[in-house]
């Protein structure tokens, strides 16, 4: 309401009652009458009817009553627009116009859906056209959902958005609840299906293995590098000083264990902790792996760990397990890890959903592993863009329970341009608190940023609900006020004050107390949307979708078990046919002394202290069985 919406009406009664007192002293003057006794409303209490006011003096009288209630309204506008008062905010909910000028009214298929635009008409559902509010992939593909526990994120955002995502799909699952919704009709859209949940003890899991590619590679200073970054991506600390001081020595270490890992043949995370946790007595069992390793810059880390001293080389493990590496000490985790059903860098090649089903309980005890396997993801999809013959698919990525997980830097990091690379990825926390307890402020900004669109389901959170009144902004409100004052002689006169005020479009209240069926949508350089939230089982569009479901959900079966031990045998073949003994039989009349000198002579000439720094345990074991064999050859060959 704004000062015009006043004046108007003013100035037509004022405008009429001068009319038609003007007009009527024209018609009476014209008749003769008395300038005393005259009726001022003489053409409203005597009208001649239509007929006769069609004839003078009549037809002028209603003219001037005409011109004059023109030209007081003409006036009043004017005083009413060159006396404005003061205009703050503009900020307002966006109409159905504009939510489809700004391309918020997509058909859905082509890019997240996010609400429910009003209710749906019986022409709708008679011709299964809905109303949601849904853009395409280049105008929003992040989106950041901020809904407490039990508010419907997964009803209305996250399982509508894995039944109609068209592409590969990696969905952190807390509960289990989007594998039971979504993974059935994903398998017959054509995906293939991979469900791993480390604590599910009633059915089986996929496994996954960050260092199986590692170890695949050819180079030693890659690999090394290669663990240097995984290292990063779960191993972290909240703490400031105290454990802080030693995270990066701790990584060092963890790169060290996974070099010797691989040197033996068993590259696992859990055969890392076996490295890095076995033995009581830290300093020889670390003497003992720099002994043991090839690569010249583990030997330095092992052997630079052994001469600390017991208390200091203690904090460094104690961090190394606090950090996340204690977890592999589970033997579910350790077997989960241990080798490779899927892999990251298939996912833009063929349509895959990967289901990482955990627990509310276990979320803190396993965020160590969702933060390596997350991590993981980012970074593959971020070391090369699609090549979009080969690699047509987009990837989705829900993050679930973000700020549970701890830290994840890569996250804040890539999110902007993980879009070029193919990744489509929903960040859903509790609250903004928790964001900022992880995160800090500069940083949640930043991903608030990066995700372009923000969806907040039921904000009742004190400092959430704040975050929200100002992200919509202001608005301005008319106040009038109304007084009485008295003038002194026994009148009372009547003041009528009118001023504008500002005030935010929804106070931090109103938020909190927003209708649960109600969420509210802000859009980057757009004005916010207030819409309706998505309940899946009760929409007709999605309603469809869940009733064409039928079959058994796609767990692991015990085919994927055999074929895992069957590859795992194949493997352990291939390395003892590494190590095959060659058949030899030495020509007749030679002699023992004849083949050492020949075996001697073929060896390259080493000093003492050269053979002593080469050899390891494993070669000083060797020579003692080798020793032992000449030995017996001695004994049984002649010398001479």
């Amino acid at each position: 309401m704004n000062r015009t919406l006043i004046a108007l009406p003013f100035g037509i009664i004022s405008g009429a009652i001068i009319g038609l007192m003007l007009g009527g002293m024209w018609v009476q003057h014209q008749l003769g009458a008395n300038a005393a006794s005259a009726d001022m409303f003489i053409l409203v209490k005597q009208f001649p009817g239509l007929s006769r006011s069609m004839t003078q003096p009549w037809l002028t009288g209603y003219q001037i009553a005409g011109a004059a209630l023109v030209a007081t309204v003409l006036f009043t506008l004017a005083l009413s627009f060159t006396q404005k008062l003061t205009q703050y905010g503009k900020a307002h909910f966006q109409s159905s116009a504009e939510i489809r000028k700004n391309g918020l009214l997509q058909m859905i298929g082509g890019g997240l859906v996010f609400a429910r635009l009003g209710t749906y008409s019986i022409l709708g559902r008679i011709l299964g056209r809905f109303r949601f509010i849904a853009s395409n992939w280049d105008k929003f593909p992040h989106c950041l959902v901020v809904a407490p526990t039990r508010a419907g994120k997964g009803v209305g955002y996250v399982i509508p958005n894995t039944l109609l995502f068209p592409g590969s799909c990696v969905i952190l699952d807390v509960k289990g609840e989007i594998f039971e919704a979504t993974s059935r009709h994903r398998q017959r859209q054509g995906d293939e299906i991979f469900y791993f949940a480390p604590f599910d003890f009633e059915h089986h899991s996929h496994r996954y293995n960050p260092l199986e590619r590692i170890a695949a590679l050819k180079n030693t200073d890659q690999q090394f590098t290669e663990l240097s970054k995984l290292s990063t991506y779960f191993l972290t600390t909240s703490e400031k000083g105290g454990a802080a001081d030693f995270i990066v020595g701790a990584r060092e270490l963890f790169v060290a264990g996974g070099m010797l890992a691989i040197e033996r043949g068993k590259p696992t995370i859990g055969e890392i902790t076996r490295v890095l946790f076995g033995g009581a007595d830290k300093s020889e069992e670390y003497k003992l792996r720099a002994a043991e390793a090839r690569h010249q810059q583990t030997r330095d880390i092992f052997t630079d760990f052994s001469g600390y001293a017991d208390r200091t080389l203690s904090s460094y493990v104690s961090v190394l397990k606090g950090a996340g590496l204690g977890l592999w000490v589970n033997p579910k985790v350790d077997r989960v890890t241990s080798g490779n059903d899927f892999s990251w860098s298939t996912l833009r090649m063929k349509p895959q959903s990967v289901y990482i089903v955990v627990n509310s309980d276990d979320i803190t005890t396993l965020a160590p592993l969702m933060r390596l396997l997350f991590g993981e993801l980012i970074a593959t999809l971020r070391s090369s863009l699609p090549n979009p013959k080969t690699e047509p698919w987009p990837v989705q990525i829900i993050l679930d329970e973000f700020d549970q997980l701890g830290k994840m830097p890569i996250v804040v990091q890539s999110l902007k341009q993980l879009a070029g690379h193919g990744g489509r990825v929903s960040i859903i926390t509790q609250s903004i608190p928790g964001l900022d307890n992880i995160y800090g402020e500069n940083d949640r900004l930043s991903v608030e940023s990066a995700a372009g669109m923000k969806l907040f389901i039921s904000p009742n959170e004190k400092k959430t609900a704040a975050e929200v009144s100002e992200a919509l902004g202001k608005t301005t409100r008319l106040s009038v006020s109304d007084s009485l004052s008295s003038d002194g002689r026994g009148f009372r006169r009547r003041s009528v004050s009118r001023r504008n005020e500002e005030r935010p479009l929804m106070s931090p209240d109103e938020v909190k107390k927003l209708d649960a069926s109600k969420v509210i949508l802000i859009p980057e350089r757009q004005n916010p949307i207030l819409a309706d939230r998505i309940v899946y089982y009760e929409d007709p569009y999605f309603s469809k979708i869940m009733a064409a479901q039928s079959g058994p959900l796609p767990y692991p079966d015990e085919r994927h078990q055999i074929r895992s031990m069957r590859h795992e045998i194949e493997k352990l073949q291939g390395q003892v046919a590494q190590f095959r003994p060659l058949a030899y039989a030495p020509p007749a009349g030679i002699t023992a002394k004849e083949i050492i000198a020949e075996v001697e002579a073929a060896q390259p000439a080493l000093t003492d202290a050269e053979a002593r720094e080469s050899l390891r345990p494993s070669d000083k074991e060797a020579i003692r069985k080798a020793s032992d064999f000449r030995k017996k050859m001695k004994a049984k060959v002649p010398i001479e």
